[in-house]
């Protein structure tokens, strides 16, 4: 049930790597690229991304694919004051705790990108999961990336709105 992509391209990519997370982030942004009255909605971005870490690879960061197309559905629509609250929605979170329990305890460290980590962080604590969300931060330590603190700020003050909500979490 997904628009026209470029399928065949990631098939063959999964024939030789299997979950590569490069690949399946370019369909995302592909898919957002399409995003417009004849291209893919947000939510046709956010089902591929639940359908991707519904087939649970485990080790893979794939299983934030859903967080990520949360944050670019942030993006699109800054204006949602209840924007937040869909991270504790029991999907989402479900999701969430999926990506931490198989990715983040699964992967071998080395493997955790910097990027991948802020987005589990954010993820757990804008889902009032702390305990598992301060264990992303001690993995962190003192690396940190502007995403996604910068697009999911609620307009707190300050030169930049993403580190001050960083620091808070």
């Amino acid at each position: 049930m997904l628009p026209g992509g470029p399928w065949g391209l990631l098939y063959e990519v999964n024939q030789r790597d299997p979950y590569n997370r490069e690949a399946y982030h370019r369909v995302v942004q592909f898919m957002l690229a399409l995003e417009g009255p004849s291209g893919a909605s947000l939510a046709a971005v956010f089902d591929f991304g639940r359908s991707v870490a519904s087939q649970r690879p485990v080790g893979s960061p794939l299983l934030l694919l859903p967080a990520y197309a949360q944050v670019e559905q942030r993006r699109q629509s800054r204006a949602d004051p209840l924007w937040r609250r869909q991270w504790a929605q029991e999907s989402t979170l479900d999701y969430t705790l999926t990506a931490f329990h198989d990715w983040f305890h699964k992967a071998p460290v080395g493997h955790r990108s910097v990027a991948d980590l802020n987005l589990l962080a954010y993820a757990l604590w804008a889902g009032h999961r702390y305990l598992e969300a301060a264990e992303v931060f001690e993995a962190m330590s003192s690396y940190a990336a502007r995403e996604p603190w910068a697009s999911v700020h609620d307009g707190a003050a300050g030169p930049d709105p993403g580190e001050a909500l960083l620091l808070r979490a």
